[in-house]
């Protein structure tokens, strides 16, 4: 009897552990999965060629489309990635970072970084490593779901004032949002990553400076602008719009903008060509010193797509994107065409300020197809290489455009000691 009940209680407490076992692998794995929804998806939101040497470098994300609910690094080409801290910074001024020892070797990518239910927008990844040698490859992937994938920068909507520790900024009549503190590396008078235009940048002393920013009918018409502020607070006192047929709207008067914050976009009277922007402005006076201000356009509605009114101009060439060519080893750089609805009939490459070496341009579409233009040429400054005809299906749109070129180190033509501006055009059918 005792034998038997002793067998008895030794299956029921067997039993018991191998329910509390599964309950615990049940609960590790609804732990370990506790973000994962139905619908996320892995996006490539960035892939950045890596000096390994290097101890911190910044990889600028704002042209991946839509929010994310966090991310992972992956190590794409490299003999090792030894990552110590990661930080993310939002399109909304927040931060987060991660100290941990994340080491990757070729192919193997990391654990979710800050994973979160809520989708938000992100400006820039910052990874400091241990210091290494030769170069890597790093990915940026994103961590996406159907309502992060549906959101829009430009579309955030609302006038947000932006609030820092000495209490709410007063802007008169201009409403602003944190940005992250890193001047935009783009040209004046060409297009960033995430499609808007730099018209100027300029410096601002502690005096009143009069600044007069001009645009141009090559470059298009504009409905909006915004400005982005720097280093210091500045004080507007005045800021005019001057248009091509010499009328001008006056879009602020007296208003104080913070440092490191950029404004909502200003709609402008109606879709027409910018001659010039005028400022008369002042930094703050402080230890900080000089203020740096930016002046960005968005292009109008209708001015871009295969019905656009940007095909009348130009020979029907539509600006995608320019980006600043390296000296050292190819960069591979992306120029997302979302913006462009409708197929490309064919592309090209212009050149300015210095020569490059091109070495291959891949057009990527929606579809996922892809068309690889191998070169390897030199382009002068000022020359263009192309048109190129575009053998893809051609009444799919293109998602992006990855180009790999170089400045060349010698140049006698080049205008200046800096790098090349690489232009990518588009011609619709």
């Amino acid at each position: 009897m005792l034998r038997k009940l002793v067998l008895g209680l030794s299956v029921v407490l067997a039993t018991g552990a191998i329910t509390a076992a599964a309950e615990a692998r049940h609960t590790r794995h609804h732990h370990r999965h506790h973000h994962q929804q139905r619908g996320d998806q892995l996006i490539l939101i960035s892939e950045t060629d890596v000096d390994l040497a290097l101890d911190r470098y910044t990889i600028d994300v704002r042209q991946a489309k839509g929010a994310y609910k966090g991310i992972r690094i992956k190590n794409a080409m490299g003999k090792l990635f030894d990552v110590r801290h990661v930080q993310i910074v939002y399109s909304d001024g927040s931060v987060w970072n991660e100290d941990r020892q994340i080491d990757m070797y070729w192919g193997e990518r990391s654990r979710p970084i800050n994973q979160t239910y809520d989708s938000k927008f992100i400006d820039q990844i910052v990874i400091e490593q241990v210091p290494g040698y030769g170069r890597g490859r790093l990915q940026i992937i994103g961590i996406q779901d159907r309502e992060g994938r549906q959101m829009d920068r430009s579309g955030r909507g609302g006038s947000v004032r932006y609030d820092d520790r000495r209490g709410s900024a007063s802007s008169g009549d201009i409403s602003v949002r944190p940005t992250v503190p890193v001047a935009t590396p783009t040209k004046p008078g060409q297009a960033t990553s995430g499609g808007d235009v730099l018209f100027g940048a300029q410096y601002v002393g502690f005096l009143t400076d009069r600044d007069v920013i001009r645009v141009g009918n090559e470059v298009g018409k504009f409905a909006k602008i915004r400005l982005r502020v720097l280093d210091n607070d500045i004080h507007i006192n005045e800021m005019k719009v001057v248009y091509a047929n010499g009328e001008s709207d006056t879009l602020a008067v007296n208003a104080d903008i913070p440092k490191n914050s950029r404004t909502n976009w200003i709609d402008l009277r109606g879709d027409r060509f910018i001659k010039e922007i005028q400022l008369v402005y002042r930094s703050r006076p402080s230890f900080n010193g000089q203020a740096r201000i930016e002046v960005f356009g968005q292009y109008a509605p209708g001015w871009l797509g295969p019905n656009g009114e940007g095909r009348k101009y130009n020979q029907g060439w539509v600006l995608l994107g320019a980006q600043t060519a390296g000296f050292i080893g190819f960069d591979k750089d992306i120029i997302p065409v979302g913006s462009n609805e409708g197929g490309f009939r064919r592309i090209r490459v212009t050149v300015r300020d210095r020569a490059i070496t091109l070495n291959e341009v891949k057009v990527v579409y929606t579809d996922g197809e892809e068309e690889i233009v191998p070169v390897r040429t030199r382009v002068d400054a000022g020359g263009t290489y192309g048109p190129i005809d575009l053998r893809g299906k051609r009444r799919q749109s293109i998602d992006h455009i990855e180009a790999k070129y170089r400045s060349r180190f010698f140049d006698s033509s080049a205008k200046g000691k800096g790098s090349a501006i690489v232009e990518i055009w588009g011609q619709h059918f």
